[in-house]
């Protein structure tokens, strides 16, 4: 190995340890409840950004490139560093970072208010209606005189209320503090970690641009005192633990079984829709197994929402259509469009409105189509010109697990542990003053992984046994063989992991 590789290593290392102790000393400021109000605007910041680029670092260590996890790490730390240049240029000012002290319950109230069937479980409903009041009063008595009582209301419906900037976003907030260049970098993160084609883990391009972050996270980190503490020793510390290097490799097995399916589809139909989610889930997987053992919950919680999101879109767009090749080739157009659009480059719609007609000849016209087929979800434009909504797509997919004699319906724990994935992702102060279930309750997000990929295969299953049958022919025999053989086998090492996950572990 080149030496100057080596000694970039070894830095790595180093830094590592010292974000991991820095980090480790603002959570614990942020759990005592005592030092309320004394936290700086760089306290609640940096402990997000440092969760960022210890997650960043780990995965540049283990090697996890192709996971869309990585570049999710990536996505938030420069959202949150945006934040910081932000404050730090006198933008963000004692009012505002008064405001953020409060905006938790605010936060809380517009994501938990849906789920009052099971409220009592989440938090005490009496208290969550409360400390949404105080905090909603809070604000007012701040904002009165500056804003009305309609644009007030509008802040208190955000998602970074503290900002008082309801129609901002983060992609602007990236471009006016760090620059174009990362704010073209934001949106292709952001697109890569949105379902699409799924084939992102084999763009090199995208995998390229990390190096940028890696430096933006050590230039910004480099003044960190010294620890004790490396990546290398916390890394063989823990897998010193048998317990650790088996539920490892039950997780190694289970993304090998994905892979294997990919390649054999590969075999029948060359690069393929189903072949690239089943990488990209492998890899996902694998990103998540190092993030639970290495105790960064918070990065697992965040990776549920891709997960969800993936596995919904693929039954939207492969299971639910019966294979109509024109809706694949919408999704694969509407990933090169967003992409153009994401690096400022002039795109047309006339490819995918010609698709769109084909699938739909009485369509809308082609103004409404450009509309409503730029949004996250246009691939699922229908033919009155409606597109879904990623949230609702992710809904419709979860119906599939709703369960009757349970204490909380599984379709019900899955959104909201899709809910807290998105309060704790963003950098809008909420990882500071998040609560203990949505920091850390994290193992029925692995095990509700495991339960969508089992789905996904039955579902695969069924498509190609009607096809069978349809044909009257063997042509997908290899195809029914392995994926059949495959649901039993994860479903196996999805038992065995979750009798490991019950194991009591070890909070730091």
């Amino acid at each position: 190995m080149d030496n100057n590789i080596k000694e970039f290593i070894s830095e790595l290392d180093t830094l590592w340890g010292r974000l991991f102790t820095y980090n480790h000393a603002l959570m614990k400021r942020s759990e005592d409840e005592n030092k309320f109000g004394s936290e700086s605007f760089t306290d609640v910041i940096d402990f997000y950004l440092t969760s960022q680029a210890q997650c960043f670092i780990k995965d540049v260590m283990l090697h996890h490139f192709g996971s869309s996890g990585l570049l999710l790490a990536a996505r938030c730390f420069i959202e949150g560093l945006a934040l910081k240049r932000m404050y730090e240029k006198g933008k963000i000012d004692n009012i505002q970072v008064e405001l953020l002290r409060h905006q938790v319950h605010i936060i809380e109230y517009n994501y938990y208010k849906e789920f009052d069937d099971i409220a009592d479980k989440i938090l005490l409903p009496e208290k969550l209606e409360k400390d949404y009041d105080d905090s909603v009063k809070f604000f007012q008595e701040k904002l009165a005189g500056t804003y009305s009582e309609k644009q007030i209301s509008a802040i208190l419906k955000t998602n970074k209320p503290f900002l008082c900037e309801p129609y901002t976003n983060f992609r602007k907030i990236v471009g006016e503090n760090l620059g174009d260049d990362y704010a073209k970098l934001y949106g292709l993160y952001s697109q890569a970690v949105h379902p699409s084609v799924n084939d992102f883990y084999m763009n090199e391009g995208i995998w390229d641009t990390l190096t940028g972050v890696l430096f933006l996270v050590m230039e910004e980190y480099n003044s960190l005192p010294q620890s004790k503490l490396t990546f290398n020793s916390y890394y063989t510390s823990i897998y010193t633990s048998d317990i650790a290097r088996n539920y490892e490799d039950i997780v190694r097995q289970e993304c090998k079984i994905l892979v294997d399916i990919g390649d054999v589809f590969c075999k029948s139909f060359n690069k393929n829709y189903t072949s690239d989610t089943l990488a990209s889930m492998s890899l996902l997987m694998g990103e998540m197994c190092t993030d639970k053992l290495l105790g960064l919950c918070e990065q697992v919680k965040s990776k549920w929402k891709i997960v969800l999101e993936l596995c919904a879109s693929f039954y939207e767009c492969y299971i639910t259509p019966s294979l109509h090749e024109e809706r694949f080739m919408l999704l694969e157009e509407h990933e090169h469009l967003q992409t153009q659009r994401n690096l400022g480059e002039s795109c047309s719609v006339n490819q995918a409105y010609s698709i769109y007609k084909t699938l739909y000849p009485n369509g809308v016209n082609i103004d409404l189509f450009e509309k409503n087929f730029l949004t996250t979800c246009g691939y699922t434009i229908d033919e009155k010109g409606v597109a879904k909504s990623l949230t609702g797509i992710v809904k419709e997919f979860i119906k599939k697990f709703t369960t009757a004699k349970a204490p909380i319906s599984l379709d019900r724990a899955m959104l909201l542990d899709y809910i807290e994935s998105q309060m704790i992702s963003h950098a809008n102060g909420y990882m500071w003053y998040a609560n203990s279930g949505s920091w850390g309750d994290v193992n029925n997000v692995i095990i509700g992984a495991d339960i969508c990929v089992i789905f996904l295969l039955e579902s695969i299953l069924t498509v190609f046994k009607i096809h069978r049958a349809i044909d009257e022919s063997n042509q997908y025999k290899q195809i029914i063989n392995i994926v059949r053989n495959s649901i039993k086998r994860v479903q196996a090492l999805s038992e065995e992991k979750a009798k490991i996950l019950k194991i009591p572990g070890i909070i730091i």
